[in-house]
């Protein structure tokens, strides 16, 4: 959570980090239909004089039909690299889809989970599992994701996790995305694709159980609300109960989003999207480690939490308006709007303070969280202006953007009585803090950016793609004595592409890009000045295959990824902080999504990752060392298989593997004698199955569904995740059953 992240960081007396500014309206036209539907237009070949006759005389305009699911895994077009409507066999960028059918087969319910079918994508349990972790090419992304362009900032703004119910696919961009999005971490950027009113009705009605008491019902209903068809309507809901392996863990939330989308006319589009989420979220801790950088030998259900505390109850408000308006058959302007607000209610926040002693003695810490709100407004317009020169063809996307945040917290930290963890007693007397003693903190950011991107298509299957941005960003935090607030601007990101296509199956791509990144609040400096920004560049060289029918594609790319201005000690005065730390990752991703026969289909990937830091003035000792949480290895592999004849028709089963090797992180120690230490923490590597079977029938107008998904199928006991304090264990052998109907 992003308070709870930013309070825990200032306890440790590090620098929270800034993270990304606004983006642009993700659809580069119109607001996109939802991946699902299928659009059919009339043929583009030359008609005969017959009937170009008959057309003239009719005038018939093309014929669109919007279907209410799709059954692919291959999807051909994204617009979260570019902003535009650009087949990614023609983008030299590395893009990956989860479509909503992978979602379903999977049932899916967290973003990171979801991400693991994503080559270099590494869930990370920076949240305490309330929120959405992730690294991508080996630097943490801070829980940061993009929904419709905009930006979800969990860190800052400690809202839910993104809310899979109202969610159609999830588009990914490898390598730095600051030049159409701002300031944000190197290594990537997950872009949500929410679902959007049909022409057709639609209706579903889902339930889900699963072990530990897990219960979740969704609904959707969706079509249009006048004959005309030009007022539109979409409606989900999801309610989750659910409790946990763990123990004191347990989730509850409400949450619906209402959608209109209103077509006065063919070349203009409104849709309007209120949300609202509601619950109860419980932090997790983990299982501690040991001096020797092991996980301690306990239960993965053991918290050593008192069993109250953690309790995050939280509501969020959304509005969210997208816009399109075509000038003509060449140039088209899209706005997005956003203002969310976000209240987290009184609570008593918990920590494990550092490694279990070998005799089993656990230092925590504590805080109260009296009240913490956020309020966040953004709006991004994008002029999309196609031209054909004959010779070459030219899309160009210009943009502006804006981002407003500020918020309020009230905490205060408190002494925890130190637990044994093999003895745990849970009835320790300590003693809250006083409100008389409490700390108010006001927090925010301004940002702006403008941007321009040139599309080129060349002779010769030459596809060229350039582009650049300005950034200016004000940040502050009053809960920083020295350095509470930073400006940061005007800056300057360059990006330049370039891909060949000689055949229709394949496509070789470079690219290199640069990177604008947070500055650390709280720094002290030698002359008194803000730290620079961090900042990145990534070379990348890549080729892309697809077969003739567009129902397999594979990608391949080999990267290097530098990221620098690191905040790092001054060796000639500890007292201050200079910029001159560097890490740097080089890696190799494989990915291959699609059908491999019609009903036989597959998405999968593998990723090699050397992360290391490179340069390290504060602790020298790092140098040379892995990034904190990357696996040198990773990879997935997902594949389904649907009977479509005989008394088997109906009938579909799948299975899946997900396997890291090992993960390590650093952070320091005390001896016995208060002698601070460089401790590594490690978690073993691991391989987990999971598998899943289906089946559709039809009662009257009605397709039923019945599913059941098991994860970890062989029962390993695994840690999914690691921070400097603690190892999160991955779940045990677990059923998810469901039942769902459709109209």
């Amino acid at each position: 959570m992003g308070m709870v992240g930013a309070l825990s960081a200032a306890w440790a007396q590090t620098s929270p980090t800034v993270v990304a500014t606004p983006s642009a309206a993700e659809q580069g036209g119109a607001p996109t239909r939802a991946s699902g539907e299928k659009q059919v237009q009339s043929p583009q070949a030359s008609p005969s004089p017959a009937s170009a006759a008959t057309a003239s005389v009719l005038n018939l305009p093309p014929v669109t039909v919007h279907a209410a699911s799709s059954t692919t895994y291959n999807v051909t077009e994204a617009t979260a690299g570019t902003k535009t409507d650009t087949p990614i066999m023609d983008t030299p960028l590395s893009v990956t889809v989860i479509p909503q059918q992978v979602l379903e087969d999977q049932q899916t319910t967290f973003v990171p989970d979801a991400l693991q079918n994503v080559s270099g994508v590494i869930p990370s349990d920076d949240s305490f599992g309330t929120g959405d972790s992730f690294s991508i090419r080996g630097f943490n992304q801070n829980e940061l994701t993009y929904e419709d362009g905009l930006r979800t900032d969990e860190y800052t703004t400690s809202e839910f996790p993104v809310d899979l119910a109202n969610v159609d696919q999830i588009q990914v961009v490898k390598g730095p995305a600051a030049v159409l999005y701002g300031q944000a971490e190197p290594g990537g950027l997950v872009s949500i694709v929410t679902k959007k009113p049909l022409d057709t009705p639609h209706y579903s009605l889902a339930q889900q159980v699963g072990g530990w008491d897990f219960y979740r019902t969704t609904a959707d209903a969706t079509g249009p609300l006048t004959s005309n068809g030009k007022l539109l309507y979409r409606f989900n809901l999801d309610y989750e109960d659910a409790g946990s392996f763990r123990n004191f863990i347990y989730n509850h939330r409400l949450a619906l989003f209402p959608t209109l989308e209103w077509r006065p006319t063919a070349d203009n589009h409104i849709i309007v999207e209120l949300s609202y989420d509601t619950g109860t979220q419980v932090l997790d801790p983990g299982i501690p480690f040991l001096p020797n950088g092991q996980p301690a030998a306990v239960s993965i259900s053991a918290n050593y939490l008192q069993p109250k505390a953690n309790r995050l109850p939280e509501s969020d408000y959304a509005v969210k308006v997208l816009a399109s308006h075509k000038f003509n058959q060449s140039w088209q302007m899209n706005v997005a709007y956003k203002s969310e607000y976000n209240d987290t209610g009184a609570s008593n926040n918990q920590y494990y303070a550092g490694n279990a002693a070998y005799n089993g003695d656990l230092p925590r810490v504590g805080f109260t969280d009296n009240y913490s709100n956020q309020w966040t407004d953004q709006v991004v317009a994008d002029l999309v202006g196609k031209l054909d020169l004959h010779v070459v063809r030219d899309t160009i996307l210009t943009g502006f953007d804006l981002y407003y945040q500020h918020g309020h917290y009230d905490s205060n930290f408190y002494d925890l009585p130190t637990i044994n963890i093999y003895h745990p007693n849970y009835n320790l007397p300590y003693n809250l803090p006083k409100p008389s003693t409490d700390f108010y903190v006001s927090n925010g950011q301004t940002a702006w950016g403008w941007y321009f991107q040139n599309q080129i298509e060349l002779p010769e299957k030459l596809y060229l793609l350039g582009g650049f941005r300005f950034d200016d960003v004000s940040t502050f935090d009053n809960g920083y004595s020295q350095g509470g607030s930073v400006n940061d601007g005007p800056q300057v990101t360059p990006r330049v592409g370039l891909l060949w296509r000689p055949i229709r199956q394949l496509s070789f791509y470079t690219s290199y890009t640069e990177n604008y990144g947070a500055t650390g609040l709280g720094s002290l400096t030698p002359n008194g000045q803000p730290l620079p920004p961090q900042s990145a560049q990534q070379y990348e060289v890549g080729l892309k295959l697809e077969d003739s029918d567009q129902r397999l594609s594979a990608t391949t790319s080999i990267y290097q990824l530098t990221k620098e201005n690191i905040p790092t000690t001054d060796p000639a005065n500890p007292a201050y902080t200079i910029a001159v730390g560097q890490e740097q990752s080089r890696g190799y991703e494989l990915e291959v999504t699609g059908s491999i026969l019609p009903h036989w289909k597959i998405i999968g990937g593998y990723s090699y990752i050397a992360c290391f830091v490179t340069q390290d003035n504060s602790t020298p000792s790092l140098i040379g060392t892995r990034c904190q949480a990357i696996p040198y290895n990773s990879g997935s592999l997902w594949t389904t298989y649907e009977m479509k004849g005989g008394f088997l028709r109906g009938l579909k089963f799948g299975a899946g593997l997900t396997s890291r090797s090992a993960e390590v992180a650093y952070g320091y120690r005390a001896t016995a004698n208060n002698t601070p230490y460089l401790a590594t923490d490690r978690v073993p590597g691991f391989a987990t199955v999971n598998a899943m079977a289906s089946y559709e029938w039809h009662v009257g107008f009605a397709k039923m569904t019945a599913q059941l998904n098991i994860e970890n199928l062989l029962d390993q006991k695994y840690f999914s995740g690691v921070n400097v304090d603690a190892a999160a264990p991955g779940s045990p052998l677990n059923a998810l059953g469901q039942i769902r109907m459709e109209l």
